[in-house]
């Protein structure tokens, strides 16, 4: 816990760069295993009008956070809108960031793919229509789709079902794809306790997913740049000492409040 003080943000787009030094500065930053896009908040307080006029819709944007002796990356994404509206004898600047690259992601495809056809070769060929830019490709079961397989709609939701229907999770993370099975992620050897941040117990949940029941645990911390979707870490406390995987979660920054809160499976 000795390097969870001094709190750190910092918030860099274009030639611009915040620090919570100078500058008040707040954000919600969601992130999950689906292929939803999701929008994360950034508000900074009192910026001049030039600074304002500055920030740009479509720039890339990133918030460094933790703190001074332990942080790291939690959000890249690019600008989705901008506004800026008086709060008191304050001016709050809401920057509101997509957590992807620029696709469509409301594009559809009619398309038949005939019999015999496996998992893989489906989504390689919808991830090139799309635009997607993949990191890891890797089904746990490469479906054999015998009948054939067809799409007449959005093309991410066929590339999500295709996944699910092999034991996988699709998801964009910091402008990357992930294809993987729901087990596996990036293991950075984090051990969340009391001693590196654990807030109050883990609580066990159970869900089903496709007639699949997962079960895990919700966990709260200080915010920790380590856990996002996919990261595994080792969870200890009074209630369990387990390894589980991060399947949802949000970086929370907000006056006193500066914490990270997962559902992760075991």
């Amino acid at each position: 816990m000795s390097k969870l003080f001094k709190r750190y943000v910092e918030v860099v787009t274009g030639n611009l760069k915040f620090n919570n030094t100078d500058l008040d500065i707040e954000f919600e930053v969601p992130f999950d295993d689906d292929l939803e896009p999701n929008i994360s908040e950034i508000t900074i307080y009192n910026l001049s009008e030039s600074t304002r006029n500055k920030l740009k819709r479509g720039e890339v944007i990133s918030i460094t956070a933790g703190y001074v002796e332990d942080k790291g990356l939690i959000l890249n994404g690019r600008i989705n809108s901008i506004t800026t509206t008086p709060l008191g004898a304050d001016r709050a600047t809401v920057i509101k960031v997509i957590d992807t690259y620029s696709f469509n992601v409301k594009k559809t495809l009619q398309r038949s793919y005939k019999g015999k056809i496996k998992a893989d070769a489906i989504i390689k060929d919808l991830v090139k229509a799309l635009g997607l830019k993949v990191a890891v490709l890797k089904l746990p079961k490469n479906k054999l789709y015998d009948k054939g397989f067809s799409i007449n709609g959005e093309i991410f939701k066929k590339i999500q079902d295709v996944a699910n229907d092999c034991g996988a999770s699709a998801y964009i993370s910091r402008q990357q794809t992930y294809i993987r099975p729901i087990t596996e992620g990036d293991n950075h050897r984090f051990i969340l306790s009391p001693d590196t941040g654990l807030v109050d117990s883990p609580e066990y949940f159970e869900t089903e997913r496709k007639g699949i029941v997962m079960k895990g645990y919700k966990a709260k911390s200080l915010l920790q740049h380590r856990m996002n979707t996919a990261s595994i870490i080792e969870l200890q406390s009074i209630v369990t000492k387990s390894k589980v995987r991060v399947k949802k979660g949000k970086h929370i920054c907000k006056g006193n409040s500066f914490y990270t809160e997962v559902e992760a499976i075991l």
